[in-house]
C-alpha cells in the first residue's frame, strides 16, 4: 500500500509563513481521502522532514517561496526546480527544506515530491493568521492545486465540512489575525 503525505510547512506565528500548516488543517477539517492520505503539520521541522522524504511513496508539500513575485503567486515546483531557484531560500526553514530535499536522494529512496509554493506578502509579524492578500484566492489555489496532486496519483477526495480558513485556524491555533477564540475554561476548572 502507498503511503502519501501532504505536509504543510512554516511558522505559524509569523503571519503568512504559516500557509502551509493551514493549509494542512483545512484539509483536515473540510475532506476525507480514499484512501487514507497524512496530513502532516511539520512545523519547522527542518532536519527531520527527511524522514518524511524517505518513508512516504508521495509527498505534497505546502510552504513558502520566497521569489520575486507578487504576494499570493502560486508555484508548482518539482524538487530539480526548487534547487534551481537560488532566490528560494530566505528564512531559515525555507533552507532547511530545500537541504533535507537535496540531501535525501543521497541517502537512500525519496518520495516523488511536489512542492507548492505561495509567495509571502509579510512573514515578519508575529501574528497568527494570514494577510488578506492570502487568504482568499491564493489560499483556495493552493488547496485546489492538492487536490490536483492527489487525483494525479489516484486518491479520491470527498468535501465533508465547509469551515473557513479562519474557523479551522481559530480552532486549532485558538486566535486568527488579532481575534482570539471565544473558547475559555469555565471557572470550575481552573486550579
Amino acid at each position: 500500500m502507498r503511503k502519501i503525505g501532504i505536509v504543510g510547512v512554516g511558522n505559524v506565528l509569523f503571519k503568512d509563513e504559516g500557509i502551509g500548516v493551514f493549509v494542512v488543517k483545512y484539509l483536515q477539517e473540510n475532506y476525507r481521502f480514499e484512501p487514507d492520505i497524512d496530513l502532516i503539520d511539520a512545523g519547522t521541522l527542518g532536519f527531520g522532514l527527511m524522514r518524511y522524504l524517505h518513508d512516504y511513496d508521495h509527498i505534497v508539500l505546502i510552504d513558502t517561496i520566497s521569489v520575486d513575485d507578487k504576494a499570493g503567486s502560486v508555484y508548482r515546483l518539482t524538487p530539480e526546480q526548487l534547487s534551481g531557484l537560488a532566490s528560494y531560500h530566505q528564512t531559515a526553514h525555507e533552507v532547511e527544506v530545500l537541504q533535507m530535499i537535496e540531501l535525501t536522494p543521497l541517502t537512500g529512496k525519496m518520495a516523488d515530491t511536489v512542492v507548492i509554493g505561495v509567495v509571502p506578502e509579510k512573514i515578519d509579524i508575529s501574528e497568527i493568521g494570514l494577510t488578506k492578500t492570502l487568504e482568499h484566492t491564493p489560499f483556495m489555489t493552493v488547496v485546489s492545486q492538492v487536490l490536483k496532486e492527489l487525483d494525479r496519483i489516484g486518491v479520491k477526495y470527498k468535501k465533508t465540512n465547509n469551515l473557513s480558513i479562519e474557523e479551522v485556524v481559530m480552532r486549532h491555533f485558538g486566535s486568527y489575525n488579532g481575534k482570539l477564540s471565544e473558547k475559555r475554561i469555565s471557572d470550575d476548572n481552573r486550579q
